[in-house]
């Protein structure tokens, strides 16, 4: 075997590498690649092993890339690409109303909509499997493992087709009970004052001076990265948090502070240009642009409409005034 042949690396290996860069974690890429922990683990230490230079810095909280493996990553993903290309050319000449359709998607988004609204969606479509990956979010997750991508940037390509879905309103909330017991403030500035939940992965470059000062002072009594996590304690009187006002649709029981939205958040649509030609990309799509219609449910409009407002409005009964329609 010439030294070519010792170092050339398995391809596997490399999209474990993808994997773990855009996951930040040997555990993430796993689930991402369905397969096991020591499984990405191994191919890694092949990987790193093959061409003699360590790709990762490892720590408890994940991994990051070195300087080598930044430049790996670069290269790794170009690959990537082009296998990805490579199936979805086959995939949209081989029964294309038929197989996987894989969505990147926050996880608060795929809990608390898409999965009210999937059930009836793979009893219209028997042919169609559905993959959600509800990891944390990436700029461009469309780039790598992705069909579909709901995001909150227009993922800065030409080779993606971004499309305007819904606006996010990100407001103060708490319980009644947490409100009757330590005040319900009406300024920004009193709310510092107040237990804090805090999610990580918020927009913070969307916030205006006013409100990245409030989240300074703000010291967080409660910091997660699970948006069902976060409802839940909000609802039972864990503390205040900044949640989007959608969330009222399906917890009435949440009141929003007298306090104006911290944050409008747009979301995006992404997909890869080629695979708005594919049949079943088309319908999930479609699919996708119906249940955030703003027309049916007012919290996704651009402009901020109060909570009070919501009244007759829920998920069951959009569902129902649809059938109607047709």
């Amino acid at each position: 075997m010439d030294e070519f042949e010792r170092t050339r690396a398995d391809w596997d290996d490399i999209k474990a590498f993808v994997a773990a860069a855009q996951a930040g974690s040997f555990g993430a890429a796993a689930r991402r690649l369905r397969t096991s922990q020591p499984t990405v683990t191994r191919r890694i230490d092949d990987l790193e092993t093959r061409l003699g230079v360590r790709l990762f810095d490892r720590g408890i909280r994940g991994v990051t890339l070195t300087r080598v493996g930044e430049l790996v990553y670069d290269r790794a993903l170009t690959m990537q690409r082009a296998s990805v290309d490579i199936e979805r050319l086959v995939l949209n000449n081989d029964h294309p109303d038929v197989g996987e359709v894989r969505i990147a998607v926050p996880e608060g988004l795929a809990g608390y909509v898409l999965g009210l609204e999937v059930a009836e969606f793979l009893r219209e479509n028997p042919g169609i499997r559905l993959s959600l990956d509800c990891g944390g979010l990436t700029d461009n997750p469309v780039e790598a493992h992705a069909d579909l991508s709901i995001q909150l940037t227009d993922g800065d390509s030409s080779d993606i087709l971004a499309t305007p879905l819904a606006t996010l309103h990100y407001a103060l909330f708490a319980s009644r009970d947490y409100l009757d017991t330590y005040g319900a403030p009406t300024r920004l500035e009193a709310a510092a004052g107040h237990r804090f939940i805090y999610h990580d992965a918020q927009i913070r470059d969307r916030w205006g001076a006013r409100t990245a000062a409030f989240m300074e002072l703000a010291a967080p009594a409660l910091v997660l990265n699970s948006s069902t996590a976060m409802l839940h304690a909000i609802q039972r009187g864990a503390g205040i948090g900044a949640i989007p006002t959608a969330i009222v649709s399906l917890a009435p029981d949440l009141v929003m502070l007298d306090i104006p939205p911290l944050a409008a958040a747009p979301l995006w649509l992404c997909q890869h240009r080629d695979s708005a030609k594919n049949p079943r990309v088309v319908r999930v799509a479609d699919w996708l642009a119906s249940i955030f219609d703003a027309r049916d449910r007012p919290w996704f409009r651009s402009e901020f409409i109060h909570p009070r407002e919501f009244q007759g409005w829920s998920w069951p009964a959009v569902t129902a005034r649809t059938q109607d329609r047709a």
